[in-house]
């Protein structure tokens, strides 16, 4: 077995292109999107849909959109893009778990139902995955409700047993119609079973002398009607074969595609003579009784598939090995397998007692330490045509990309989740994805489209900075430019400043024309006329998003702002006199002075405002005055100038 061993503490790679390319921004503390794009990296385009969501994505290497697909429905749970540039999904028409679907359908790239059909009735509930077929039908993985009453008799033992047992089957459809599909193809587990509970039922043998049957019986203590819960289902044109998992048997079995349905539901006939018994099966021997819980290789896999031609490792067996519940500790793993097939598609049996081959698995990933690596649910893998494994840990939300020797080349953490996307510097919650799958910048299904890159599928909190104003100190001769840095592009950005009768609103502009600098550099300006008669200016910033959101500047704008003094022109009027800029002359203002002239020696917040007699300094004949003003002659004070 080559084992490699990488760490997976996820370092990240100082070249983080997405956001920079795309947007200019500086970034937040950075928890969803890109992280790594190394040139090892396999180039092309990455379809997934967040489990929750009715949007199917595709973004480029550098975490862009290139293009999405609205649709009405929830996954159930795969996705895959055709070679003619439809949109084939599962679609989750039953909401009582993850994987139960219902309903398969075709979208053009515009996102338009071309074909929909539709698994699901008292008896069957088409679930968890589908497969494209070469031909231009479906092949759905399903399952079927098998009452009480018939699983006894088909000799189940009762002790486990609830109402009913669901047996996988699979259906291959071709579609006849806009919501016709005419099931041209049909496997089920339930024709091909064995037990030994009870001899006076159905299905009686020895177990362990039948490898090509399913035991009715296993695993031993099962109690949900989910009894093999298929999960994954491929087909293999080469060997006209299909390989499904299942979960709960923690294997993977191949099934002979060749025959006819009647032929799959007996032991005999198509290309192997042997009907629809398993041809091979691997992961745990102890479900044919040929090993035990020391010989278990998998452990509640998914996503079983072969490699394909012009990979390495082309006609092997690819798996996420979940591993919830390994004996060691709950960590994940993806296992190669090479199995003993011959080039026309036969299996070597294995000897009497003894488990199908290989002894142990031919390549593995595994994290250094193991549990910085694990997704008990979910998740998937495929070899790329460059040697590297796209690996997609659904629980997390995580892709990532690793070369033969099991060094992370890219990894990109999924931003979507139900309600929208995460903005960067969240948590990621609620962003678990089954399976991605990565196609070539020359998938036929990608010619003629438009690819251009957008911006990340992340959001990115809109922030402004550096707001300032020229000059600092301004007389009341001049013109006062205010300017402020955005960490993106906003709908519209607005001045509010208040010149002593409240907030007027003032558009900046990003044109290149305000004293802004370039036009589209992000940086915003304007330019007020000169303010003639006031002690203090307070303005503030609000942006409105692109999603409509507002962000002041000051945060607790306008309860706070920003300010400046106009020299020479700070009199309020009608008169000055208004040291503590109340908006009126009174006791205040008298005590304001004493404490400037005599006490603390605060400065006044305004001069001018201080030299009532207009003697060009504040000193205590000014003082004297105010209190003439106030308490004597009661003198009136010199208007403003």
């Amino acid at each position: 077995m080559f084992r490699v061993s990488k760490s997976s503490g996820w370092l990240v790679s100082a070249v983080i292109l997405a956001i920079a390319i795309s947007s200019g921004s500086a970034l937040a503390q950075q928890t969803v999107g890109l992280f790594i794009n190394d040139t090892a990296a396999y180039e092309g385009y990455t379809l997934f849909m967040q489990n929750r969501s009715t949007t199917a994505c595709l973004i480029d290497n550098y975490g862009r959109e290139v293009h999405r697909w609205e649709t009405s429905y929830m996954p159930a749970l795969s996705v895959f893009l055709l070679e003619n540039g439809e949109l084939l999904c599962t679609a989750r028409l039953v909401s009582a778990g993850a994987g139960y679907g219902g309903l398969v359908q075709k979208l053009d790239w515009d996102g338009s139902v071309l074909w929909e059909y539709q698994y699901y009735d008292s008896v069957r509930l088409q679930h968890h995955d589908i497969e494209p077929m070469p031909n231009g039908n479906v092949l759905l993985l399903a399952w079927e409700n098998k009452s009480r009453a018939e699983a006894i008799a088909a000799g189940q033992d009762s002790t486990f047993l609830g109402d009913s047992l669901c047996p996988m089957h699979l259906v291959e459809v071709q579609p006849t119609g806009p919501t016709t599909g005419d099931i041209v193809w049909e496997w089920h587990a339930w024709d091909h079973l064995i037990q030994d509970h009870d001899a006076a039922k159905d299905n009686y043998g020895v177990v362990e002398d039948h490898p090509e049957l399913i035991d009715l019986n296993f695993p031993p203590d099962h109690s949900a009607s989910d009894w093999n819960h298929g999960n994954s289902v491929t087909y293999n044109p080469d060997l006209d074969q299909v390989l499904v998992s299942s979960r709960t048997f923690s294997e993977v079995w191949v099934i002979d595609h060749s025959t006819t349905s009647a032929e799959a539901a007996s032991h005999a006939g198509g290309n192997s003579g042997k009907g629809g018994d398993l041809l091979y099966r691997w992961g745990n021997p102890q479900a044919y009784r040929a090993g035990t819980v020391d010989d278990q290789e998998f452990i509640g896999q998914h996503d079983a598939r072969w490699i394909d031609p012009g990979s390495p490792g082309a006609g092997n067996i690819m798996v996420f090995n979940n591993g919830l519940g390994r004996p060691e500790g709950n960590y994940s793993t993806v296992d190669v397998i090479v199995p003993p097939v011959d080039g026309l598609g036969n299996y070597t049996p294995p000897a009497p007692g003894e488990p199908f081959g290989p002894v142990a698995v031919d390549w593995m990933y595994i994290a250094d330490p193991p549990e910085n690596f694990y997704s008990g649910s979910l998740s998937g893998a495929e070899r790329l045509p460059n040697g590297n494994t796209l690996i997609c840990s659904g629980s997390s939300g995580e892709f990532f990309e690793v070369t033969l020797d099991g060094e992370i080349v890219w990894r990109y953490v999924n931003p979507m989740r139900p309600i929208g996307p995460l903005t960067q510097g969240e948590a990621p919650a609620n962003n678990i994805v089954f399976r991605v799958v990565r196609y070539a910048p020359d998938y036929p299904g990608l010619a003629g489209r438009d690819l251009t890159p957008g911006a990340p599928l992340e959001l990115y909190p809109v922030t402004i900075s550096g707001t300032s104003h020229a000059p600092l100190e301004p007389s009341k001769s001049d013109s006062v430019v205010v300017t402020s840095r955005l960490s993106e592009a906003v709908s519209s950005l607005n001045l509010h400043v208040d010149t002593g009768d409240g907030f007027q609103t003032v558009p900046m502009f990003d044109d290149g024309n305000h004293h802004d600098g370039a036009a589209g550099d992000l940086t915003y300006g304007v330019s007020l006329p000169p303010i003639s008669a006031l002690a203090r200016v307070s303005y503030y910033l609000s942006a409105e998003t692109i999603s409509a959101e507002e962000v002041l500047d000051p945060p607790s704008a306008p309860a706070t702002a920003y300010r400046f003094e106009v020299a020479g022109g700070c009199c309020l009027p009608p008169t000055v006199g208004d040291v503590d800029q109340s908006g009126e002359v009174d006791i205040t203002d008298i005590s304001v002075m004493v404490d400037n002239q005599f006490l603390t020696l605060t400065p006044l917040i305004c001069a001018d405002e201080g030299d009532v007699d207009f003697s060009g300094v504040v000193d205590i004949t000014d003082l004297s005055v105010m209190i003439d003003n106030q308490f004597l002659t009661l003198t009136p004070l010199p208007p403003c100038p």
